[in-house]
């Protein structure tokens, strides 16, 4: 493991699609707290936020207390229902069998890990790709701040060479964090929108990052 580099993926919209599982998940803690189903395209605009925030949009006269109870629904509805809605991103399981050969793989992700747990067993993609899971309620803020990808660090004790997301949250983060970004073209912002917080590159998905990085 000394000899390989490291490399930090996001979760949602980079190695699987999701919106669906979170839409279903967000809707139905609405409903269980009395409120009614909120847009689906208006949601999807929130993705990549920490949870916090998009809770506070949802619910915005409910205070801190009753917002966190709302995202503990969100989530129990995740992990009991709505995860088998979860797909593989196309050619993800190829990209990472080639990246495990030369790279230090952490998922670092807003979702919560038993979260995470749930939408890769949905999506049927195999955890044992990666040498660490980080979820948003492992570290004090989530992306865009950078902690994620520091405790990451921290724990596998190696410099992230890049951070890999679909969000512009996800590239902030490695800014902060003073680590390469690469943006994908697979969630909800534009390659415009990513190239103004400097990435290194902007790929359309997951599958064109073993030919930028040049593994075989």
């Amino acid at each position: 493991m000394d000899n390989k580099k490291m490399i930090c993926l996001d979760l949602d919209n980079t190695l699987i699609l999701s919106d669906k599982t979170h839409i279903e998940a967000y809707n139905r803690a609405l409903n269980y707290f009395g409120y009614e189903k909120y847009d689906q395209h208006c949601l999807i605009k929130l993705f990549g936020r920490p949870k916090i925030e998009i809770a506070n949009v949802l619910m915005p006269e409910k205070n801190l207390k009753e917002q966190k109870e709302f995202l503990k629904m969100h989530d129990k509805f995740l992990t009991t229902r709505t995860y088998k809605y979860a797909k593989k991103v196309k050619g993800v399981d190829f990209v990472l069998k080639k990246l495990k050969k030369h790279y230090i793989i952490a998922v670092v992700s807003n979702t919560v890990h038993e979260s995470i747990i749930y939408l890769l067993k949905g999506s049927k993609l195999n955890p044992n790709y990666f040498d660490l899971v980080l979820g948003s309620d492992e570290v004090k803020n989530s992306k865009p701040c950078p902690d994620e990808i520091l405790k990451a660090k921290k724990l596998l004790h190696h410099k992230p060479e890049y951070m890999v997301g679909d969000s512009i949250y996800d590239l902030i983060a490695a800014k902060k964090a003073k680590v390469n970004g690469i943006g994908v073209l697979t969630g909800h912002h534009s390659k415009k929108e990513m190239m103004m917080y400097k990435p290194v590159v902007v790929l359309k998905s997951i599958a064109d990052l073993p030919k930028f990085l040049k593994i075989g």
